[in-house]
């Protein structure tokens, strides 16, 4: 009678250890996934950069929108992300982005100086880059040797222009060392510059903002590049993360929403 009690006390207790085992492993599992969750958060960022990103007023409110914010919300929706988009200064931004494992940033022209420093998803869009000039302006050139005889080219250090055009021997760059690209833009129209480069698209829609755009016209038949836009991710950003974020993108490709979202702003 005694045995069969103990062996009753016994069972229930290794019941009991069991269900503590479980509760332990279930406890430990869901902690592990909140890290996951957590690890898997970004830190994506942008710059003004119109028609790609700028502000908007909606109803005496300020929002961000444009072509690649609105590709970028699409691939969020896809891949179940919900992590704000903070709007910085290019500089400040690149520096976080070094700095940041779990970061991005867009719109983010790829170029062979960049290349191995990020990790990237994309196209987002074309990219364009060509010299804009004040209309009327005796400023003629043909080629981008002729191009390096200008006096002064209006640039925003750590941009796509002012790195490619300082990397292949250009000393004519009048550098703004922050602020957005498109402040070249004023000192254009004010003859504090002789030329502006920068995305084609993106020159075009700053003066319409503006109002200036009967006032700039680009330097015909002289591109600086041609290639793409795309988003940047730290390197050491998981590569899960990055196959997960591109395959959504070529999926709303597929389904015709980034062309859609193009001819919204392009036409």
């Amino acid at each position: 009678m005694v045995t069969a009690v103990l062996r009753i006390k016994a069972n229930r207790n290794d019941e009991i250890g069991e269900k503590m085992i479980k509760i332990f492993f279930a406890t430990i599992s869901v902690l592990f996934s909140t890290q996951a969750v957590a690890d898997n958060s970004l830190r994506i960022m942008t710059e003004e950069f119109p028609p790609y990103q700028f502000y908007e007023d909606k109803n005496d409110h300020k929002s961000i929108t444009g072509i690649s914010i609105e590709i970028v919300q699409a691939i969020q929706k896809k891949v179940g992300n919900t992590d704000e988009i903070q709007v910085l200064p290019w500089n400040r931004a690149l520096k976080l982005l070094a700095k940041h494992p779990n970061s991005a940033l867009f719109s983010t022209a790829r170029t062979p100086a960049r290349e191995d420093k990020y990790k990237w998803v994309g196209p987002l869009s074309k990219l364009e880059m060509v010299f804009f000039k004040k209309k009327g302006s005796n400023i003629h050139f043909t080629s981008m040797d002729e191009a390096k005889k200008v006096k002064q080219i209006g640039v925003t250090k750590n941009v796509a222009t002012y790195e490619i055009l300082k990397n292949i021997g250009f000393k004519n760059l009048d550098v703004m060392k922050s602020g957005s690209d498109d402040k070249n833009l004023k000192r254009l129209i004010k003859g504090r510059i002789d030329v502006w480069p920068t995305a084609y698209y993106a020159g075009l829609y700053s003066a319409k903002r503006m109002g200036v755009a009967d006032q700039i016209e680009a330097i015909p038949n002289v591109t600086i590049m041609s290639g793409h836009l795309y988003l940047a991710f730290h390197k050491e950003t998981d590569n899960q993360i990055i196959h997960q974020w591109q395959a959504a993108l070529d999926q709303l490709k597929s389904d015709g929403v980034v062309k859609a979202i193009h001819d919204k702003y392009e036409k």
